[in-house]
């Protein structure tokens, strides 16, 4: 009996063991932190506005984040005491019925593959004084679930944190086109 459980504890674990690796499309190049931080002796004052298309999220925090990560500027609450204006339309879309391709691959402990692709797009404007800067980046992830993807898992980074990377790498190239166009310094 003893040689019985740890084979059974195994066993269960390497069935309930899905391979599920994610992968960056990297439309994008990765923005390192140096390349969008800005060191002004006077914060620039930036407002922002964020429209979503199609049911997308409007996460207008990832771009206060960025933002303030850069070390530029101070967020205001009105175009008014601002002097950036950003306007942002961001869509979101996904793979349909992802979720029913996922239970399937689930279902079959991971032998019928599933995927799920998420794209982020970004159209802005932002403006300063008169001057209109005009700005569209997009970039996307995948999501594989697939039982041969257990070989690739230990190689690559985590999965569920893949989206969540473009996200913030997008808003960052955002912030760091913005800062080589000169509008986030004094």
């Amino acid at each position: 009996m003893k040689m019985k459980l740890p084979a059974l504890t195994i066993a269960a674990s390497i069935l309930l063991t899905s391979g599920c690796a994610g992968f960056k499309a990297n439309d994008l190049p990765t923005v390192s932190n140096a390349s969008y931080s800005v060191q002004n002796e006077k914060p620039v004052k930036v407002f922002s506005t964020w429209q979503a298309r199609a049911g997308s999220n409007v996460p207008k925090g990832h771009f206060d984040s960025a933002i303030r990560s850069s070390g530029c500027c101070e967020i205001v609450d009105s175009a008014e005491q601002a002097d950036v204006i950003v306007n942002g339309v961001v869509v979101v879309e996904g793979t349909p019925g992802a979720g029913i391709l996922g239970m399937i691959s689930g279902f079959t402990f991971g032998v019928i593959p599933a995927w799920a692709t998420q794209d982020l797009s970004l159209r802005v404007t932002a403006t300063e004084s008169e001057q209109q800067h005009r700005y569209t980046l997009s970039d996307s992830a995948t999501l594989v679930i697939w039982l041969p993807m257990l070989l690739v898992m230990p190689f690559r980074d985590n999965p569920l944190n893949i989206e969540q990377e473009v996200t913030q790498n997008t808003y960052r190239t955002l912030v760091a086109r913005m800062k080589n166009d000169g509008l986030l310094s004094n």
